[in-house]
């Protein structure tokens, strides 16, 4: 059980660190709605658990093997992240009212499957994961642990990353914040973007 413990702990810091992810998720809550911030939550999970499972699966020696392969992923995060900054500025700059209607109503289900899908690719795309699972975390899992162990382990690093980030959905997505929001959306978006960008750059240039 102290292995799974550690392993909470260290996975919990890791999550609190402001990111891709984070912002994202703060994102959706104050430009949509609380549900869409859930369905980004949990794209984000998602592929959390995909990349545990790359990590037990020896992601970390795949990396050294073939180092090609890391900064193929980490330029096409790179431009994944740009992409999601580039629109964060078109919405910055052509902002128009709040759609009520019931067409967009209608929209609703698709659009959470859309926050679903980019909470997803913006985890996958996050250069603090990439570095993370094939650091840090492959080096903390046990790789002679039953299958059960793993099971275990996968499951608690799913649902603490499920429950910090839909928190931060719930708390972001107040009534109060939502009214801040409306007030300096355009420096929100237009900020939010740059820091997409920044870690898109980031990764792009990043040879080490």
């Amino acid at each position: 059980m102290t292995p799974l413990i550690s392993i909470a702990l260290i996975h919990f810091f890791a999550l609190i660190s402001p990111g891709p992810d984070f912002f994202f998720v703060t994102q959706s809550a104050i430009r949509q709605s609380r549900t869409h911030a859930l369905f980004a939550a949990l794209g984000i999970s998602l592929s959390i658990l995909a990349w545990s499972i790359c990590a037990m699966s020896g992601l970390h020696y795949l990396f050294q093997k073939m180092a090609w392969l890391q900064q193929v992923l980490m330029i096409c995060g790179g431009l994944y992240l740009c992409y999601l900054g580039v629109q964060l500025f078109k919405s910055a700059y052509s902002k128009t009212g709040p759609a009520v209607d019931a067409a967009e109503a209608q929209k609703e289900q698709k659009s959470c499957k859309t926050l679903l899908m980019q909470g997803f690719f913006t985890n996958m795309a996050n250069p603090k994961a990439l570095v993370y699972f094939s650091s840090v975390f492959a080096l903390a899992i046990n790789t002679d642990a039953t299958l059960a162990q793993q099971s275990s382990l996968l499951i608690l690093i799913f649902t603490e990353s499920l429950l910090w980030f839909a928190l931060v959905a719930i708390l972001f997505s107040a009534p109060k914040i939502n009214h801040y929001y409306q007030k300096f959306s355009k420096k929100i978006d237009g900020i939010t973007g740059g820091i997409f960008i920044s870690f898109g750059c980031m990764l792009i240039l990043n040879r080490d």
